[in-house]
């Protein structure tokens, strides 16, 4: 093994997030620096170090010296160590302050500070903050180092070590070694499969009890996640276990499930198995659900309304149908009601004008507006004209502590909670939701049943519906959009009309080209280049695909649509992975950000690439403009977006474009269901374009088969009125005592006419 000592003179690049470095160094004994890659952390240019490693010749950047590990080597010689101490490393200490140190303590005082920070408690001029910053700043490394170190020798992957790191930090080792499991509750990412590799490279047993336990409730867990059910059968779970363990004993089996059972993290029901916070959820959702059935019916000075309904549809130039009268004078009276539709039912015309009357009626309560997405809640807010946000938002939840500030020790203000796109709307989202809400007493529901369901457990606006909740349908096409071949088309696949192609030929804002899987690419570049000619962005312009692998997949799709909207000229550009991103790219969120305001499935722009300099910076920086809104991105962020000329339908979920082109292929097959289908061409305002297989097409658009989701929702909304209100008030009375923490009561959260 090589050794040399020296300093870090450049950096070409680093990552935070599993600190990943290349370098050029300076070492003693050669004339050039030398480039080197491994591992490091808390690394500075003021540093001296000893490098240990090995030569390897990489084909593309040829010899380099891979790092094994390093120490920091500490100074003997005075003038070097005043020098150390004087530099930007140490802010506060200058020279005078730096040769007082080293006077007092010698030629040992590096050593004699990181063995014990109160050997400075005598040094002219120091105080404790100094004393403590000194230390800090000597030592900051050390551990960190520890920790890769820990990794490198065990085989481990640097993956995740920077997530890991952030979430346990002093106590990252004790967790690694002793509890490596824990990882599957704590850091999203991290499966049963990373964490049992981990755990059996440290020396675990593959018969431990914690192994066995881990795996038993991971294929709950997983189970419900993966199927978006709330709960499992025991084959299934049985099935899972063995997948994931590689063989089965049953009887152990059997025991470690009887054990969660036992100790409540599984709920067991019958022959169901729930996950405990997914059973809690229904328990939650149709407890509340019967307290706000439980209100009596309002009254209303009819006359009123019906004068402000008048002007509203004068000053509109609109006339409402029966159903959308019916809708407004239930929600007015009754303390809840779902409102659905496909497009050009009028959805959004009734919300507007039913939210205005209850303002003018009641214009002292408080309204809340949320949506499960970002632009959802930006469109809600234009609708109405009031002020709407996501869910997360409404609930002020915490990324890191993986908790809302808003819950039932601390609820929400709001009396009257309007829901915006509910079909998108999770089980575990919506309780905590509904325990924010105690002071409300009127909800309404907003949704489309034939999209998508949420991506999480639940399928919640159905098993609404299916419950015999209180339910307006808008069937009624509003004339506006009669001649709408997109609107016909969703209509008819609600109804299961469409048997051929013919409705294609009868609208000019449908079309439907055949299309090869190879000829996917080239066909929806080509259509883009004609709308971009007609005037139209990448704003107006939304490529959806099912799938992210394969020629006619979202990644494909994405790089060849990015040099069509954004080839590449003089703007800066920056390679993550296999991805290059320039300034001027279309980028999608794909992870909730509450402290930038930013969520998944919003759309923005790169704008800034800010790049480490020296020292300065050790991080490079990508800014994305969300509609003014300005998000910094370093390295351990960079996972959350990616580019958006392409997305998959169900990112696309509560949003809208002008122009939708969907590809439907056979390569789609196994995702081939009529409610993607749906989903994804209702996205479209303008123009339609499907190109792909007619084959394929009239497949999907049939096939009602989606898989199941396994609920008890509709069950337990359904079974006898139990919640005894009294206890409820009570319960409300005495919370008015407890003193509740500015942060809030914090749980676990577990786990969105153009014819060319």
């Amino acid at each position: 093994m090589i050794k040399y000592t020296g300093f870090i003179r450049k950096i070409r690049y680093y990552s935070e997030s599993s600190h990943y470095i290349v370098a050029l160094l300076e070492v003693e004994g050669e004339q050039k620096l030398i480039t080197m890659n491994g591992y490091m952390s808390n690394f500075n240019e003021y540093d001296k170090y000893l490098f240990y490693g090995n030569y390897e010749i990489h084909p593309k950047y040829g010899q380099q010296l891979k790092l094994d590990h390093y120490e920091v080597v500490l100074s003997t010689d005075e003038d070097e160590m005043i020098k150390y101490l004087s530099s930007p490393l140490f802010k506060g200490i200058g020279p005078t302050q730096a040769k007082y140190i080293v006077d007092a303590l010698g030629k040992d005082t590096l050593t004699l500070i990181k063995e014990d920070k109160h050997h400075l408690d005598n040094v002219k001029g120091m105080t404790a903050v100094k004393r403590d910053y000194i230390y800090e700043v000597l030592t900051a490394n050390d551990y960190d180092q520890e920790v890769i170190q820990f990794f490198m020798g065990h085989g481990i992957s640097m993956r995740y070590i920077g997530i890991i790191q952030e979430t346990y930090k002093e106590k990252t080792l004790e967790v690694l070694q002793n509890h490596p499991y824990q990882l599957i509750e704590d850091i999203d990412g991290i499966g049963f499969k990373t964490a049992d590799e981990l755990a059996l490279k440290l020396g675990g047993s593959k018969e431990s009890p914690e192994r066995l336990k881990a795996a038993v409730l991971y294929s709950v867990k997983r189970g419900c996640f993966d199927s978006g059910s709330t709960y499992m059968l025991y084959d299934e779970i049985k099935k899972a276990y063995h997948k994931n363990i590689g063989y089965i004993d049953e009887s152990v089996f059997n025991e470690y499930l009887e054990i969660l059972v036992d100790e409540e993290f599984v709920i067991q029901e019958g022959e169901l198995y729930y996950d405990k916070e997914l059973y809690d959820s229904e328990e939650i959702i149709s407890s509340f659900l019967k307290k706000i059935n439980s209100y009596p019916e309002e009254h209303y000075d009819e006359k009123e309304v019906g004068r402000l309904l008048t002007n509203f549809q004068d000053k509109f130039g609109i006339e409402y149908s029966k159903k959308q009268k019916e809708a407004i004078d239930y929600f007015l009276k009754y303390p809840m009601m779902i409102l659905t539709g496909g497009p050009g039912t009028g959805k959004t015309t009734t919300v507007k004008a039913l939210i205005r009357m209850y303002r003018s009626l009641y214009p002292n309560e408080s309204i809340s507006l949320v949506a499960p997405t970002g632009r959802a809640a930006k469109r809600l807010s234009e609708l109405t004209g009031l002020e709407a946000c996501t869910i997360h938002r409404e609930l002020k939840w915490d990324l890191h502590k993986n908790t809302f500030a808003m819950n039932k020790n601390n609820p929400l203000s709001s009396e009257v909670l309007i829901i915006d796109e509910f079909s998108m709307v999770d089980s575990l989202l919506l309780s905590k939701l509904f325990e924010a809400c105690r002071k409300v007493h009127k909800v309404l529901f907003i949704g489309d049943y034939h999209q998508l369901p949420s991506v999480a457990p639940g399928n919640v606006l159905k098993d609404f519906i299916e419950s015999h909740l209180k339910a307006i349908e808008l069937d009624e096409i509003y004339r506006q959009t009669k001649d709408s071949g997109i609107v016909q088309l969703a209509h008819q696949l609600i109804r299961q009309e469409v048997h051929d192609l013919s409705l294609f030929d009868q609208y000019k804002d449908i079309n439907f080209f055949n299309s090869t899987n190879f000829e996917v690419v080239k066909n929806v570049v080509m259509i883009v280049k004609k709308a971009i000619e007609s005037g139209y962005d990448q704003n107006d312009i939304q490529v959806l695909a099912p799938i992210y692998k394969g020629v006619a997949g979202i990644d494909a799709l994405n790089l060849a649509l990015q040099e069509v909207f954004n080839p590449k000229e003089d703007q800066d550009e920056y390679r993550i992975g296999q991805t290059v991103y320039r300034v001027g790219d279309k980028i999608l969120q794909t992870k909730n950000r509450p402290d930038d305001d930013v969520y998944n499935g919003d759309i923005g722009v790169l704008v800034e690439i800010g790049r480490k300099d020296g020292f300065e910076y050790l991080e490079d920086t990508l800014i994305v403009d969300f509609d003014g809104n300005f998000v910094e991105y370093t390295s351990k962020d960079f996972l959350t977006f990616t580019l958006a000329y392409c997305m998959s339908i169900h990112k696309a979920q509560g949003n809208e474009f002008k122009i939708v082109i969907m590809p439907v292929l056979d390569d789609y097959y196994i995702m081939l269901k009529r409610n993607l289908i749906y989903t994804g061409l209702t996205r479209a305002k303008q123009s339609l374009f499907i190109l792909g297989s007619p084959k394929a097409f009239l497949y999907g658009i049939q096939n009602v088969k989606d898989a199941k989701r396994k609920t008890t929702l509709t069950s337990k909304i359904n079974q006898e009125q139990s919640l005894n209100l009294y206890d409820f008030l009570e319960e409300e009375e005495s919370s008015l005592g407890e003193t509740v923490d500015e942060s809030g009561y914090q749980e676990d959260l577990p786990f969105e006419d153009v014819p060319f």
